[in-house]
């Protein structure tokens, strides 16, 4: 940790509603920047009362805790005085201080994965670390009133400000405040607002590079649209976070709707009302439903929700579905994308612009090659998902040599895809020519390699045009030809053969996947890297028990922070508990998006 400097204000800011400010303005890249921000907007004696939801103006508790507001008042007697520097100006001061280390380290972080990347040569950070047992990794704490950090899960965090009776503590991955007075976590709107918001657009801003596509800009309100959204609108609080009732055995539909709700892009049409029931005369359309699921989610309702009206709508549109059977969760994934899709104003079955395809569309790219002439038949298909094959656990059959030694036979093993396959069959001999054996485990990249890597045709499988159209042996490789913003994985753990079994193999999956190995431009240059490929996990479908008597539940990621839904119990979670989890289905979103371009002619 490196020390926390101390400066008294040469004057007090301009702003009479945020005595904590930064007081380097003047470095931030637009010097407008900060005149409107949203805690000035929300909180500006100038509002009407109607704005705050009541028929008086009451004024709003804007500090996170009676401590927090203690020590905010006494700071501003202090700048009103004009008095020396002491532990108040320190306590928010650090604030910024530890925010602008956290925003660093994490950036770091991220340059040290691309190798390829030429970093500026500059002071090395401090290494993020428990002063007392050096574990770098047990949720980090920052002590506000002195430079001591600690971990959480020992312990030693809590022991220090106990110890020394200091109040406040920042997460250092999150940035958020813990009141040791309060034993809880605290947010207070003006040290979200004027620290760490302004922190990240000052970050964020000097990051800035040139790049061919437009950058993302943060949008503040001028006064005229300040004037608009109070006089126009009621400030709610923050919302997102609802269970679910089960209405019998739908706890598959459940785990499909906390994923769909917890989608950021979806999150952003649904509620920015891009589908307005009230124009649409679609019977049992399923966009409606979404919105209004949207509605009930981001209600002031805190009870679960039962999303009976959502359930009958996919009873009408598909039969299949109807009745209290337990349901595969990744066969209603498809059809609530399907009917979704359908109730899309302006949808086509070829290069729609629907939102359902502007969020999980891509396109999978497939290479026969003649293994006679070296002809190349290439193919495109639309995804909204990939499927992946699991390698059951191996059983080791033994027998006696002829020496009476042990010998170790395999039972058989699976093609890329899960089928399975006997130990002799030539099949299993030539994907062995494919497949590498570090590539025959069951982490998520293992699969994805299995899902990409050449398979040999059967005899019969391929005519080459090129050899005077007769069956020829050809290879037939995978990969995908445009990523779609958010990347969908079922992972195929039910067996439909002779009897239908599930594969209770835990596959390792990464918070972060890079995508660009599996890409057709990836195939061609294995050396390639391309950050537009970069993937983060949001949502985890997980599956309990036996095929048909089995338990959805799932954990979504919600405004930084993981929770797991069972229905309508919602409890907070950790990324462990996640990573930990046997995963039927994963979410990805892309880290960097790019805007679309209004003006361009749609081919």
């Amino acid at each position: 940790m490196g020390s926390n400097s101390h400066h008294q204000p040469s004057e007090a800011t301009d702003s009479s509603l945020s005595p904590l400010s930064s007081q380097t303005r003047s470095h931030l890249p637009d010097p407008g920047l900060n005149q409107n921000t949203i805690y000035n907007v929300i909180h500006s004696p100038d509002n009407p009362p109607e704005f705050y939801g009541s028929s008086q103006h009451l004024p709003l508790q804007t500090a996170g805790c009676s401590h927090l507001a203690k020590l905010k008042q006494r700071r501003k007697q202090e700048l009103q005085d004009s008095s020396n520097t002491n532990e108040y100006w320190d306590v928010f001061d650090s604030y910024r201080t530890l925010v602008r280390y956290s925003l660093s380290w994490q950036k770091s972080r991220k340059n040290t994965k691309d190798d390829t990347k030429k970093r500026k040569s500059g002071p090395e950070l401090p290494f993020p670390q428990c002063t007392t047992c050096q574990d770098p990794m047990s949720r980090l704490h920052v002590c506000l009133h002195c430079v001591y950090m600690g971990c959480w899960r020992k312990g030693h965090m809590l022991d220090h400000l106990k110890e020394k009776k200091h109040m406040l503590a920042m997460d250092f991955t999150h940035r958020t405040l813990y009141c040791y007075g309060c034993a809880d976590y605290v947010y207070d709107l003006e040290l979200e607002d004027v620290i760490v918001r302004q922190e990240m657009i000052r970050y964020e801003s000097k990051s800035r590079r040139k790049r061919s596509r437009v950058m993302y800009t943060s949008w503040e309100p001028t006064e005229q649209e300040a004037s608009e959204l109070v006089q126009k609108s009621l400030l709610i609080s923050c919302q997102g976070i609802r269970g679910l009732c089960n209405m019998g055995n739908t706890c598959f539909m459940n785990v499909i709707l906390q994923s769909l709700v917890h989608n950021p892009l979806l999150k952003a049409y649904f509620l920015s009302d891009r589908h307005n029931p009230k124009y649409c005369d679609n019977k049992y359309c399923m966009c409606c439903e979404m919105n209004n699921l949207f509605k009930q989610i981001y209600s002031s309702e805190k009870g679960p929700y039962g999303p009976c009206s959502f359930l009958m709508s996919m009873w009408m549109s598909l039969k299949e579905l109807a009745g209290y059977a337990q349901q595969d969760a990744h066969e209603f994934f498809i059809s609530a994308l399907n009917n979704i899709h359908a109730g899309c104003e302006g949808n086509t079955m070829v290069s729609c612009n629907c939102i359902i395809h502007k969020t999980f569309a891509g396109v999978l790219q497939s290479n026969v090659t003649c293994l006679g002439c070296g002809n190349v038949t290439t193919t495109y298909d639309p995804m909204l998902d990939i499927s992946l094959g699991l390698r059951p656990v191996e059983r080791k059959k033994k027998s006696h040599g002829p020496n009476g030694a042990l010998n170790h036979q395999r039972s058989g093993g699976v093609d890329r895809n899960g089928r399975k396959l006997s130990a002799s069959s030539d099949s299993m001999n030539s994907l062995s020519d494919y497949m590498p054996r570090s590539r025959q485990g069951n982490t998520l990249m293992d699969c994805l390699d299995r899902y990409t890597q050449p398979e040999k045709l059967g005899n019969n499988e391929y005519s080459c045009s090129k050899c005077g159209n007769t069956f020829q042996e050809a290879t037939k490789q995978l990969s995908v030809k445009r990523m779609p913003p958010v990347l969908s994985f079922q992972l195929k753990r039910f067996e439909h053969g002779g009897a239908a079994t599930k594969i209770e193999t835990k596959v390792r999956f990464p918070v972060e996947l890079d995508m660009t190995p599996y890409t057709t431009d990836g195939k061609k240059d294995q050396s390639s890297i391309n950050t537009a490929n970069m993937y983060t996990l949001f949502a985890v479908v997980n599956h309990q028990g036996k095929l048909d008597t089995g338990h959805y539940t799932m954990f979504a990621k919600h405004r930084g922070e993981w929770f797991k839904f069972d229905d309508h119990s919602v409890t907070l979670a950790y990324q462990k508990d996640v990573l930990d989890s046997k995963a039927y289905m994963c979410f990805y979103i892309k880290e960097s998006l790019e805007y679309e371009d209004s003006h361009r002619n749609n081919d």
